[in-house]
């Protein structure tokens, strides 16, 4: 495998789309994370390693499956050769349509999924997905009001959209070495699967997966755990690449941060309102509500009046959904029109307060504050803690010069203390 050739990244939000691509970035490959999906005639695909959001999480599957096909087709028109198909670590979205899709357009002989994210508790065991050892569709996340599942077999959620045949690597066929684990990839490619799907309980197990992944015909599948292996494993030195993997997922990021810092909470996940409530209450923040059911020619002027009686123009600045109204499970449409008042309201906040740092919580309304600030790309620079995605930025209509974002289900209570730290001295280790 050649080591220049150029990578893109297919993510079907923004939030995949960084914490995949990111691990590239962090060894070695610069990558440029693009807001929307470029035409043939982008001349960022001339610049190298992209990751690119299609932004196909909520079109129905056959429109999901046509757009990947055509980004790939446009990619490869454009020298690309290598890619990582990013899906989203709980299955959300149109998983089996895109694979099925990136197979063909790639051309590739098989998938190996793997969507597991051993650090932040997400394992995969006997082709099911668990989260802190409890299956996937008996947690909050499982209970999505956009993705509710019935299941937390892998093969069942592909079926769902793929036609496809399906294998299964177990732990014992990862734990049996390399030269074994390749031939059975190969034993099942050539008995007619195309979907392998892998389980994964550690990071060695990501890692000897990647490993062999590169020694066979397969489209690697998978989250930001996958992604960061075969990051890994694709760099000049294996042995140096693990070890730097190992030191760099306790040591301290010390990039500074300039504020005020906006906070943006969009995501209706459960872990993402616990983490909005310990700012409010242990953070440095002037929080501002935002009403679900609000106009949006009403936003920025409520928007510029709460920020005046809560912050006088100066601080940090918490912007959170009151979801007290905001119905159990809501349509795309619903929430693809609270997104767009988030973003709004952002634009309105980081214009007014001259905000230089962003934070964002869930995909959806990550890519519509970008859009309304004006962002088109980001240079992926960091991971501050696991899944929280550092970028640098530009933009003619705010001065914001980096964006942070994170997929809205999970971290700990206290990643937005840790972040408004980051703008003045070193955030706590990553666990």
């Amino acid at each position: 495998m050649r080591q220049d050739q150029k990578l893109a990244i297919i993510a079907d939000d923004f939030t995949g789309a960084g914490d995949s691509g990111v691990h590239f970035s962090r060894f070695g490959k610069k990558v440029k994370l693009l807001l929307q999906f470029p035409s043939p005639q982008d001349a960022r695909l001339q610049e190298g390693n992209i990751s690119i959001n299609s932004e196909t999480r909520f079109l129905a599957p056959d429109e999901a499956a046509a757009t990947v096909a055509n980004v790939i087709g446009i990619c490869r028109s454009q020298g690309y050769e290598r890619f990582y198909k990013k899906v989203d670590s709980t299955m959300r979205g149109n998983p089996g349509a895109e694979i099925e899709a990136a197979l063909k357009a790639t051309g590739k002989a098989a998938a190996l999924i793997c969507t597991a994210m051993p650090e932040t508790g997400r394992t995969c065991r006997n082709g099911m997905i668990y989260l802190s050892g409890v299956p996937l569709h008996e947690t909050d996340i499982g209970k999505d009001p956009f993705h509710p599942l019935a299941t937390s077999n892998i093969a069942n959620m592909l079926g769902q959209q793929s036609h496809f045949a399906t294998a299964g690597l177990r732990i014992v066929d990862i734990d049996a070495g390399e030269e074994a684990l390749v031939s059975t990839i190969k034993a099942h490619i050539h008995a007619g699967s195309r979907l392998i799907i892998a389980d994964a309980m550690t990071q060695y197990h990501l890692a000897a997966l990647a490993r062999a992944g590169l020694l066979t015909d397969c489209l690697p599948v998978g989250a930001g755990g996958f992604a960061r292996a075969l990051a890994a494993s694709l760099a000049a030195s294996l042995a140096a690449s693990l070890a730097a993997t190992e030191s760099r997922s306790t040591e301290l990021r010390r990039v500074a941060l300039e504020g005020p810092l906006l906070a943006i909470v969009g995501s209706l996940a459960k872990p993402s309102l616990r983490q909005a409530d310990a700012a409010e209450t242990l953070g440095d923040y002037q929080s501002i509500m935002l009403q679900p059911d609000g106009e949006p020619e009403d936003v920025a002027g409520l928007c510029r009046a709460q920020s005046e009686a809560v912050c006088g123009g100066f601080g940090d600045i918490l912007l959170r959904m009151d979801n007290s109204c905001v119905a159990e499970r809501i349509s795309k449409e619903e929430g693809a029109r609270i997104a767009a008042l988030v973003g709004q309201a952002a634009l309105e906040l980081c214009q007014t307060h001259h905000c230089k740092t962003v934070f964002c919580t869930g995909g959806e309304t990550a890519i519509s504050v970008a859009s309304a600030l004006g962002i088109t790309a980001i240079d992926l620079v960091d991971e501050l803690l696991p899944g929280v995605v550092l970028g640098a930025c530009q933009s003619d209509k705010v001065d914001v010069q980096w964006f942070i974002s994170k997929a809205g289900g999970f971290g700990d209570d206290a990643v937005l203390l840790d972040i408004q730290a980051q703008t003045c001295i070193p955030i706590r280790k990553a666990q």
